[in-house]
Protein backbone atom coordinates (compact mmCIF):
# COMPACT_ATOMS: atom_id res chain seq x y z
CA UNK A 1 0.00 0.00 0.00
CA UNK A 2 2.93 2.36 -0.26
CA UNK A 3 2.51 5.66 -2.08
CA UNK A 4 5.68 7.53 -1.06
CA UNK A 5 9.25 6.37 -0.46
CA UNK A 6 12.21 7.89 1.36
CA UNK A 7 15.57 8.28 -0.35
CA UNK A 8 19.01 7.65 1.02
CA UNK A 9 20.50 10.55 2.94
CA UNK A 10 23.86 12.13 2.14
CA UNK A 11 25.76 9.77 4.43
CA UNK A 12 24.26 6.70 2.80
CA UNK A 13 24.99 8.11 -0.65
CA UNK A 14 28.62 8.61 0.36
CA UNK A 15 28.85 4.99 1.45
CA UNK A 16 27.43 3.96 -1.90
CA UNK A 17 30.09 6.00 -3.68
CA UNK A 18 32.80 4.37 -1.57
CA UNK A 19 31.39 0.95 -2.39
CA UNK A 20 31.51 1.77 -6.09
CA UNK A 21 35.13 2.89 -5.92
CA UNK A 22 35.93 -0.37 -4.12
CA UNK A 23 34.62 -2.35 -7.07
CA UNK A 24 31.34 -3.50 -5.49
CA UNK A 25 29.30 -1.86 -8.27
CA UNK A 26 30.40 -1.78 -11.88
CA UNK A 27 29.10 0.81 -14.33
CA UNK A 28 32.04 1.34 -16.68
CA UNK A 29 31.98 2.36 -20.34
CA UNK A 30 33.28 -1.08 -21.23
CA UNK A 31 30.12 -2.61 -19.79
CA UNK A 32 27.88 -0.06 -21.51
CA UNK A 33 29.75 1.15 -24.60
CA UNK A 34 26.69 2.53 -26.39
CA UNK A 35 24.91 4.29 -23.56
CA UNK A 36 27.87 5.53 -21.54
CA UNK A 37 28.09 5.37 -17.75
CA UNK A 38 24.99 4.21 -15.90
CA UNK A 39 24.01 5.96 -12.68
CA UNK A 40 23.03 3.30 -10.14
CA UNK A 41 19.49 3.50 -8.81
CA UNK A 42 19.45 4.50 -5.16
CA UNK A 43 17.64 2.09 -2.84
CA UNK A 44 14.61 3.55 -1.10
CA UNK A 45 13.29 3.03 2.39
CA UNK A 46 9.72 1.77 2.54
CA UNK A 47 7.56 2.51 5.57
CA UNK A 48 4.42 0.37 5.86
CA UNK A 49 1.67 -0.34 8.33
CA UNK A 50 2.60 -3.78 9.61
CA UNK A 51 0.00 -4.49 12.29
CA UNK A 52 -2.80 -3.01 14.34
CA UNK A 53 -4.69 -4.35 17.32
CA UNK A 54 -7.61 -2.18 18.44
CA UNK A 55 -10.48 -4.64 18.89
CA UNK A 56 -10.52 -4.93 22.69
CA UNK A 57 -12.11 -8.03 24.19
CA UNK A 58 -10.22 -8.03 27.48
CA UNK A 59 -11.46 -8.29 31.07
CA UNK A 60 -10.08 -6.33 33.99
CA UNK A 61 -8.19 -8.40 36.53
CA UNK A 62 -9.70 -6.59 39.50
CA UNK A 63 -13.44 -6.90 38.71
CA UNK A 64 -13.83 -8.74 35.38
CA UNK A 65 -15.21 -5.72 33.53
CA UNK A 66 -14.77 -5.05 29.82
CA UNK A 67 -11.51 -3.29 28.99
CA UNK A 68 -11.00 -1.73 25.56
CA UNK A 69 -8.17 0.79 26.06
CA UNK A 70 -5.35 -1.50 24.98
CA UNK A 71 -4.80 -0.40 21.37
CA UNK A 72 -1.59 -0.43 19.37
CA UNK A 73 -0.33 0.11 15.86
CA UNK A 74 3.00 -0.99 14.35
CA UNK A 75 4.84 0.70 11.51
CA UNK A 76 7.73 -1.08 9.82
CA UNK A 77 10.69 -0.24 7.60
CA UNK A 78 10.23 -2.89 4.92
CA UNK A 79 13.65 -2.33 3.36
CA UNK A 80 17.41 -2.52 3.82
CA UNK A 81 17.70 1.29 3.90
CA UNK A 82 17.43 3.51 6.97
CA UNK A 83 14.37 5.78 6.88
CA UNK A 84 14.31 9.33 8.24
CA UNK A 85 11.09 11.29 8.20
CA UNK A 86 9.64 14.35 9.93
CA UNK A 87 5.96 15.19 10.45
CA UNK A 88 4.86 11.62 9.88
CA UNK A 89 1.09 11.42 10.43
CA UNK A 90 -1.78 8.96 10.87
CA UNK A 91 -5.46 9.50 10.17
CA UNK A 92 -8.66 7.69 9.22
CA UNK A 93 -11.24 8.09 6.41
CA UNK A 94 -14.99 8.27 7.18
CA UNK A 95 -17.30 6.66 7.99
CA UNK A 96 -16.03 4.88 11.10
CA UNK A 97 -17.35 1.47 10.06
CA UNK A 98 -17.18 0.06 6.53
CA UNK A 99 -20.70 -1.36 6.95
CA UNK A 100 -22.17 1.98 8.09
CA UNK A 101 -24.27 4.15 5.81
CA UNK A 102 -21.75 5.77 3.48
CA UNK A 103 -22.92 9.00 1.87
CA UNK A 104 -19.75 9.45 -0.14
CA UNK A 105 -20.81 7.35 -3.13
CA UNK A 106 -22.21 8.57 -6.44
CA UNK A 107 -25.37 7.15 -8.02
CA UNK A 108 -23.06 5.02 -10.15
CA UNK A 109 -21.63 3.39 -7.02
CA UNK A 110 -18.25 5.13 -7.06
CA UNK A 111 -16.50 6.95 -4.23
CA UNK A 112 -16.93 10.63 -4.94
CA UNK A 113 -13.24 11.23 -4.15
CA UNK A 114 -11.93 8.12 -5.92
CA UNK A 115 -10.41 10.16 -8.75
CA UNK A 116 -9.75 13.31 -6.73
CA UNK A 117 -6.25 14.37 -5.71
CA UNK A 118 -7.14 14.12 -2.01
CA UNK A 119 -8.62 11.84 0.63
CA UNK A 120 -10.74 13.07 3.57
CA UNK A 121 -9.59 12.66 7.18
CA UNK A 122 -12.20 12.84 9.92
CA UNK A 123 -12.07 13.86 13.62
CA UNK A 124 -8.34 14.61 13.78
CA UNK A 125 -4.90 13.37 12.85
CA UNK A 126 -1.86 12.42 14.90
CA UNK A 127 1.62 13.51 13.84
CA UNK A 128 5.19 13.32 15.11
CA UNK A 129 6.87 16.74 14.74
CA UNK A 130 10.36 15.42 15.52
CA UNK A 131 12.42 13.46 13.00
CA UNK A 132 11.83 9.75 13.17
CA UNK A 133 14.64 7.36 12.26
CA UNK A 134 13.65 3.77 11.48
CA UNK A 135 16.39 1.23 10.94
CA UNK A 136 16.05 -1.41 8.20
CA UNK A 137 13.58 -4.19 8.99
CA UNK A 138 12.59 -2.50 12.25
CA UNK A 139 9.34 -1.56 13.99
CA UNK A 140 7.84 1.65 15.31
CA UNK A 141 5.27 0.67 17.94
CA UNK A 142 2.64 3.31 18.73
CA UNK A 143 0.24 3.19 21.66
CA UNK A 144 -3.07 4.48 20.32
CA UNK A 145 -4.61 4.56 23.80
CA UNK A 146 -2.29 4.39 26.78
CA UNK A 147 1.47 3.87 26.54
CA UNK A 148 1.33 1.80 29.72
CA UNK A 149 1.52 -1.86 30.68
CA UNK A 150 -2.09 -2.89 30.04
CA UNK A 151 -1.33 -6.50 31.02
CA UNK A 152 -1.34 -5.40 34.67
CA UNK A 153 -4.92 -4.16 34.25
CA UNK A 154 -6.64 -6.72 32.04
CA UNK A 155 -6.20 -10.39 31.26
CA UNK A 156 -4.79 -10.92 27.76
CA UNK A 157 -3.93 -7.25 27.20
CA UNK A 158 -0.39 -6.30 26.22
CA UNK A 159 2.46 -4.12 27.41
CA UNK A 160 2.81 -0.76 25.64
CA UNK A 161 5.16 0.80 28.20
CA UNK A 162 8.54 -0.05 26.70
CA UNK A 163 10.94 2.93 26.39
CA UNK A 164 11.35 2.53 22.63
CA UNK A 165 7.59 2.74 22.05
CA UNK A 166 5.65 5.83 20.98
CA UNK A 167 2.46 7.34 22.38
CA UNK A 168 -0.48 9.20 20.91
CA UNK A 169 -0.53 11.69 23.77
CA UNK A 170 -1.20 15.42 23.60
CA UNK A 171 -2.79 16.88 26.75
CA UNK A 172 -2.59 20.35 25.19
CA UNK A 173 -5.14 19.25 22.58
CA UNK A 174 -8.88 18.55 23.04
CA UNK A 175 -8.02 14.86 23.39
CA UNK A 176 -7.97 14.81 27.19
CA UNK A 177 -10.06 11.74 28.01
CA UNK A 178 -8.15 10.35 31.00
CA UNK A 179 -9.13 6.74 30.29
CA UNK A 180 -7.99 6.96 26.68
CA UNK A 181 -4.83 8.95 27.39
CA UNK A 182 -3.23 8.17 30.75
CA UNK A 183 0.22 9.67 31.20
CA UNK A 184 2.74 7.48 29.34
CA UNK A 185 5.10 5.22 31.26
CA UNK A 186 8.06 7.08 32.76
CA UNK A 187 10.56 5.41 30.44
CA UNK A 188 8.95 6.81 27.26
CA UNK A 189 10.55 10.14 26.41
CA UNK A 190 8.52 13.20 25.38
CA UNK A 191 10.04 13.17 21.89
CA UNK A 192 8.07 9.94 21.35
CA UNK A 193 4.76 11.73 22.00
CA UNK A 194 2.62 12.21 18.89
CA UNK A 195 0.66 15.47 18.72
CA UNK A 196 -2.99 15.78 17.74
CA UNK A 197 -4.43 18.21 15.21
CA UNK A 198 -8.12 18.03 16.14
CA UNK A 199 -10.85 19.37 13.87
CA UNK A 200 -13.82 17.26 14.94
CA UNK A 201 -15.89 16.59 18.04
CA UNK A 202 -15.04 14.53 21.11
CA UNK A 203 -12.33 14.27 23.75
CA UNK A 204 -10.67 11.21 22.19
CA UNK A 205 -9.79 10.06 18.68
CA UNK A 206 -12.66 7.93 17.42
CA UNK A 207 -11.64 4.81 15.51
CA UNK A 208 -13.62 1.68 14.79
CA UNK A 209 -12.90 -1.43 16.84
CA UNK A 210 -14.79 -3.50 14.25
CA UNK A 211 -13.21 -2.51 10.94
CA UNK A 212 -10.91 0.51 11.07
CA UNK A 213 -8.91 2.02 8.26
CA UNK A 214 -5.59 3.77 8.77
CA UNK A 215 -3.72 6.14 6.49
CA UNK A 216 -0.02 6.81 7.00
CA UNK A 217 1.20 10.03 5.39
CA UNK A 218 3.75 12.83 5.69
CA UNK A 219 3.35 16.59 5.72
CA UNK A 220 5.91 18.09 3.33
CA UNK A 221 8.70 20.31 4.55
CA UNK A 222 7.37 23.78 5.28
CA UNK A 223 3.79 22.63 5.93
CA UNK A 224 2.85 22.83 9.59
CA UNK A 225 0.29 20.08 10.41
CA UNK A 226 -1.73 22.09 12.93
CA UNK A 227 -1.92 25.15 10.66
CA UNK A 228 -2.86 23.08 7.63
CA UNK A 229 -5.65 21.24 9.47
CA UNK A 230 -7.05 24.52 10.87
CA UNK A 231 -7.28 26.14 7.44
CA UNK A 232 -10.90 26.26 6.26
CA UNK A 233 -9.66 26.07 2.66
CA UNK A 234 -8.84 22.41 3.32
CA UNK A 235 -12.31 21.52 4.64
CA UNK A 236 -14.51 18.74 3.28
CA UNK A 237 -17.74 17.27 4.68
CA UNK A 238 -18.53 13.59 5.13
CA UNK A 239 -21.68 12.78 3.17
CA UNK A 240 -21.92 16.39 2.06
CA UNK A 241 -23.49 17.38 5.39
CA UNK A 242 -21.98 20.63 6.61
CA UNK A 243 -22.05 19.93 10.34
CA UNK A 244 -19.32 19.85 12.98
CA UNK A 245 -19.70 16.07 13.26
CA UNK A 246 -19.06 15.64 9.52
CA UNK A 247 -16.14 18.05 9.22
CA UNK A 248 -13.09 16.57 7.51
CA UNK A 249 -9.75 17.80 6.23
CA UNK A 250 -8.49 17.05 2.73
CA UNK A 251 -5.09 15.34 2.63
CA UNK A 252 -3.41 15.23 -0.80
CA UNK A 253 -2.94 11.71 -2.10
CA UNK A 254 0.63 12.66 -3.00
CA UNK A 255 1.41 12.81 0.73
CA UNK A 256 0.22 9.24 1.39
CA UNK A 257 2.79 6.58 2.25
CA UNK A 258 0.52 3.63 3.07
CA UNK A 259 -3.11 2.80 3.73
CA UNK A 260 -5.01 -0.18 5.10
CA UNK A 261 -8.73 -0.88 4.73
CA UNK A 262 -10.61 -3.49 6.77
CA UNK A 263 -14.14 -4.93 6.77
CA UNK A 264 -15.94 -6.48 9.70
CA UNK A 265 -16.22 -10.26 9.50
CA UNK A 266 -19.82 -11.22 8.72
CA UNK A 267 -20.63 -7.92 7.00
CA UNK A 268 -19.21 -8.62 3.57
CA UNK A 269 -21.31 -11.21 1.76
CA UNK A 270 -24.49 -9.12 2.04
CA UNK A 271 -22.78 -6.18 0.37
CA UNK A 272 -23.20 -3.89 3.36
CA UNK A 273 -19.48 -3.09 3.58
CA UNK A 274 -18.14 -0.42 1.25
CA UNK A 275 -14.65 0.84 0.53
CA UNK A 276 -13.53 4.05 2.19
CA UNK A 277 -9.90 3.93 1.09
CA UNK A 278 -9.55 4.57 -2.68
CA UNK A 279 -8.29 1.68 -4.77
CA UNK A 280 -5.20 3.68 -5.76
CA UNK A 281 -4.09 3.39 -2.13
CA UNK A 282 -5.61 0.02 -1.19
CA UNK A 283 -7.47 -2.06 -3.75
CA UNK A 284 -8.80 -4.58 -1.20
CA UNK A 285 -9.55 -5.06 2.49
CA UNK A 286 -8.46 -7.11 5.46
CA UNK A 287 -10.87 -8.97 7.75
CA UNK A 288 -11.35 -7.79 11.32
CA UNK A 289 -13.76 -7.92 14.27
CA UNK A 290 -14.31 -6.44 17.72
CA UNK A 291 -13.92 -7.96 21.19
CA UNK A 292 -11.63 -10.73 20.00
CA UNK A 293 -8.15 -9.42 20.78
CA UNK A 294 -7.33 -9.81 17.10
CA UNK A 295 -4.56 -8.10 15.16
CA UNK A 296 -4.61 -7.37 11.47
CA UNK A 297 -1.14 -8.55 10.51
CA UNK A 298 0.78 -8.28 7.26
CA UNK A 299 1.74 -11.41 5.31
CA UNK A 300 5.36 -12.34 4.71
CA UNK A 301 6.90 -12.02 1.26
CA UNK A 302 8.36 -15.53 1.25
CA UNK A 303 10.58 -15.16 -1.81
CA UNK A 304 12.14 -11.87 -0.71
CA UNK A 305 12.59 -13.00 2.88
CA UNK A 306 14.23 -16.30 1.98
CA UNK A 307 16.51 -14.47 -0.48
CA UNK A 308 18.22 -12.58 2.37
CA UNK A 309 21.41 -14.56 2.90
CA UNK A 310 21.65 -13.65 6.57
CA UNK A 311 18.31 -15.37 7.22
CA UNK A 312 19.77 -18.85 6.72
CA UNK A 313 18.84 -21.01 9.69
CA UNK A 314 16.86 -18.20 11.36
CA UNK A 315 13.43 -18.51 9.74
CA UNK A 316 10.74 -20.32 11.71
CA UNK A 317 8.08 -22.17 9.74
CA UNK A 318 4.72 -23.71 10.64
CA UNK A 319 2.86 -20.47 11.34
CA UNK A 320 -0.48 -21.18 13.06
CA UNK A 321 -1.79 -17.83 14.35
CA UNK A 322 -4.05 -16.94 11.39
CA UNK A 323 -7.77 -17.15 12.25
CA UNK A 324 -11.23 -16.63 10.73
CA UNK A 325 -10.35 -18.53 7.56
CA UNK A 326 -7.48 -16.19 6.68
CA UNK A 327 -3.91 -17.30 6.11
CA UNK A 328 -0.33 -16.29 5.51
CA UNK A 329 0.55 -18.54 2.59
CA UNK A 330 4.28 -18.14 3.25
CA UNK A 331 4.05 -20.43 6.27
CA UNK A 332 6.74 -18.29 7.96
CA UNK A 333 6.15 -17.29 11.57
CA UNK A 334 7.35 -13.69 11.26
CA UNK A 335 7.29 -12.85 14.98
CA UNK A 336 9.18 -16.01 15.95
CA UNK A 337 11.66 -15.52 13.12
CA UNK A 338 12.37 -11.93 14.19
CA UNK A 339 13.07 -13.13 17.73
CA UNK A 340 15.44 -15.62 16.12
CA UNK A 341 17.38 -12.80 14.45
CA UNK A 342 15.80 -12.95 10.99
CA UNK A 343 14.96 -9.98 8.77
CA UNK A 344 11.43 -10.10 7.42
CA UNK A 345 10.17 -8.61 4.16
CA UNK A 346 6.39 -8.22 4.14
CA UNK A 347 4.06 -8.22 1.15
CA UNK A 348 3.15 -4.78 -0.16
CA UNK A 349 0.95 -5.14 -3.23
CA UNK A 350 -1.42 -2.23 -2.51
CA UNK A 351 -4.19 -4.74 -1.78
CA UNK A 352 -5.01 -5.65 1.82
CA UNK A 353 -6.96 -8.72 0.65
CA UNK A 354 -3.58 -10.15 -0.41
CA UNK A 355 -1.30 -8.45 2.08
CA UNK A 356 -2.99 -9.10 5.45
CA UNK A 357 -4.47 -11.86 7.56
CA UNK A 358 -6.35 -11.86 10.84
CA UNK A 359 -4.02 -12.84 13.68
CA UNK A 360 -5.22 -14.40 16.91
CA UNK A 361 -3.25 -12.00 19.10
CA UNK A 362 -0.78 -9.10 19.28
CA UNK A 363 2.47 -10.27 17.70
CA UNK A 364 4.74 -8.37 20.10
CA UNK A 365 3.64 -10.05 23.32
Amino acid sequence: MKKLNYYLGAAASLLLAVAMSAGMTSCSNADNPADGPVTPVQPKAKLIIKEFNVSGGYKTIADNKNYSWCKGLVLYNNSEVQAKVKNLAIGTIPPGNAHANNGNYTEEGKLNYEDADFIPMIYGIWYLPTELTVEPYSDVVIAVNGAIDHSTIATGAFDLSKPEYHAMYDPASPYINASAYPEPAAGISADHYWKAAVFGLGNAWAISVMCPNFILFQFPEGVDPATYCADAANAWYDGGKETAANYCVKIPKAWVIDGVESYRIGYIEDGSSKKRVPATIDAGYGLYNSNKGYSLYRNVDKTATEAIADNAGKLVYGYDQAVEGTEDASGIDAAASIKNGAKIVYLDTNNSSNDFHTRADWSLK
